[in-house]
């Protein structure tokens, strides 16, 4: 352990990650704003910071919007505060009411911090900051993984895959997807009808749907019931990539960034769906089956 820890680098020499981060923002900056980034950058994770400042003061993630926005105990936010009115909570709530008090590493800290803390606290991406405890950017399980594309790891996806596959029908509400998530702790919910998979949603697919001028109008006029009630098939991506459980975890995830996507769905060769794989998955999943402290020295080998 100690021989290893002397190899390991620090994030201020690796510079894993983004530098800086793709959004940052003020606190009390209205939680639409928010939501606007996240779909715009393609991103679950926002950092807050003190005002005038590159304080860290908190981070939003993606599934708390989602369940500002239905689903979950801060959409009480808006029933209570609110009386329901989603469109005018999207425009006057400021985000301090979303965010979460978060575990953060400095740039002295080493990838072998970083993973644990990953793994311990279940959590997908951290802030990183200088000695003075200002944001100077973000990394997540996606940087990590996106390492080991295309090296052979002797790691089957089998082993790695969350099983069963999780779906929902084309034609169900949108809020029973968020509901699902939220109670399964997932991102990503694909859809199956009687013909067979028809298409995936996941939470970056959701907000992108929210964010949009069309959907903010339709809240404006109708009400929050009526976007609640999109059937999922138009927030849906249709086309859904598949893996064979057979196939090394190291091609798995190099089609994955190629793609430029999170997860791929496992089928069989009858084209059976056996579950999915995720980036979430690695992270949580591969330094218990080597051990974090090999699974770090490979993960440096790649840098």
């Amino acid at each position: 352990m100690q021989e290893i820890e002397k190899l390991v680098k620090t994030l201020r020499e690796l510079r894993i990650g983004r530098y800086p981060p793709p959004i940052v923002v003020e606190s009390g900056t209205p939680v639409v704003e928010v939501l606007r980034e996240m779909a715009d950058k393609w991103v679950r994770h926002a950092i807050v910071v003190e005002p005038g400042t590159k304080k860290l003061s908190g981070m939003v993630s993606i599934r708390g919007v989602l369940e500002f926005l239905g689903g979950g105990e801060r959409h009480k936010i808006v029933e209570e505060k609110y009386g329901g009115d989603l469109y005018k909570a999207l425009f006057e709530e400021p985000v301090d009411s979303i965010q979460y008090p978060p575990p953060y590493v400095t740039l002295d800290d080493t990838l072998i911090d970083v993973v644990e803390l990953m793994v311990e606290r279940d959590i997908g991406a951290l802030a990183v900051t200088d000695r003075e405890g200002n944001v100077v950017g973000k990394i997540s399980e996606r940087h990590i993984m996106s390492l080991f594309a295309a090296t052979k790891m002797f790691v089957r996806v089998a082993e790695l895959m969350s099983s069963p596959l999780i779906t929902m029908h084309p034609q169900d509400p949108l809020i029973e997807c968020q509901r699902l998530m939220k109670a399964k702790r997932i991102r990503r919910i694909v859809l199956k009808d009687s013909r067979g998979i028809r298409g995936i949603v996941s939470v970056k697919d959701i907000a992108k749907y929210y964010s949009s001028p069309e959907v903010l109008e339709r809240l404006r006029l109708h009400g929050e019931e009526d976007v609640h009630g999109t059937p999922l098939c138009y927030v849906a991506v249709r086309e859904v990539a598949t893996v064979s459980p057979e196939v090394d975890l190291g091609d798995a995830i190099k089609m994955m960034r190629e793609r430029n996507i999170g997860s791929l769905v496992v089928v069989d060769e009858e084209g059976r769906d056996l579950g999915i794989i995720t980036e979430r998955d690695f992270i949580r999943k591969l330094p218990r089956i080597w051990g974090v402290d090999l699974f770090v020295d490979e993960a440096q080998k790649l840098i």
